[in-house]
């Protein structure tokens, strides 16, 4: 996979261009989203796949967005906020359960294009499409594992040297930086003529594995496997509230309402 550390900052230079840049216009939205997702962990090698069995692992994300219009109903997206993703596995003939949750930060950036219609006669709304790049950054983790009966929890310790504590899952090795591209297909609905409830399904294919090829995951339990050797795939459904903002405007009318002001003096 080729080097991509450099992306962080990229990203964060690309967002600050494209706002400076649309300061001009002075019309954006902001707001909040959250919601339940869906994640599979998945191995590109074919042999870990014969080794391991992926099952759903449940998480959520939150954060959130602002809002730039372009021209022809598009406009671009960016994101900001916490999400919990996490991987299931079964092992030694699916009779042992290793069961990890992540925490993310997370950063992304979409185009999103929309198309009118009419969700009731006196309702105009929005259907969207958007695409663009997901980054993540691993903040920490935890988990449990077991073969039956009392499951054995433990915490993630990011590259230390192992010891002999078998509440502590050692990751060595590991990509802290996550990347992925988000597809997302959604609808909005104006509540008044700024403000707008939105709803979207978000699917995130993530290209950038935990672990690097070296990685390893160490627990001083006898029986215990995992590989690190693979990314993870998120289905979600998130609900939001936007608010718009038309400075542009907002100094018009101010100007009038000196003007006025002024001629009533007069």
């Amino acid at each position: 996979m080729p080097r991509i550390c450099s992306l962080p900052s990229t990203y964060i230079t690309i967002f600050f261009v494209f706002v400076l840049t649309n300061s001009l216009a002075q019309n954006f939205a902001i707001g909040v989203k959250a919601g339940p997702s869906i994640n599979l962990g998945h191995f590109r090698d074919s042999d870990l796949r014969d080794i391991y069995n992926n099952q759903i692992n449940i998480g959520f994300t939150g954060g959130g967005f602002i809002s730039f219009p372009l021209k022809n109903n598009y406009s671009f997206i960016s994101e900001f906020g916490f999400s919990r993703k996490g991987k299931k596995l079964q092992f030694n003939n699916n009779e042992w359960t290793n069961t990890a949750v992540f925490n993310f930060i997370d950063l992304s950036m979409a185009l999103r294009k929309s198309y009118n219609f009419q969700l009731r006669p006196d309702i105009q709304s929005n259907l969207f499409f958007n695409i663009g790049p997901n980054i993540e950054y691993w903040i920490s983790g935890k988990g449990k594992m077991g073969a039956g009966g009392e499951p054995t929890h433990y915490d993630i310790a990011f590259n230390q040297v192992p010891d002999a504590n078998f509440n502590i899952n050692y990751y060595n090795n590991i990509n802290r930086w996550l990347f992925g591209i988000d597809f997302g297909f959604g609808m909005d609905a104006p509540i008044t003529p700024t403000q707008k409830l939105l709803i979207e399904l978000r699917f995130t294919f993530g290209q950038t594995n935990l672990g690097k090829e070296n990685s390893t995951s160490t627990i001083e339990i006898l029986g215990f496997q995992d590989d690190l050797k693979m990314n993870i795939k998120t289905l979600s459904v998130t609900a939001g509230y936007s608010f718009g903002f038309d400075l542009k405007k907002s100094k018009m009318g101010k100007s009038t309402k000196d003007k006025i002001i002024k001629r009533k003096k007069r």
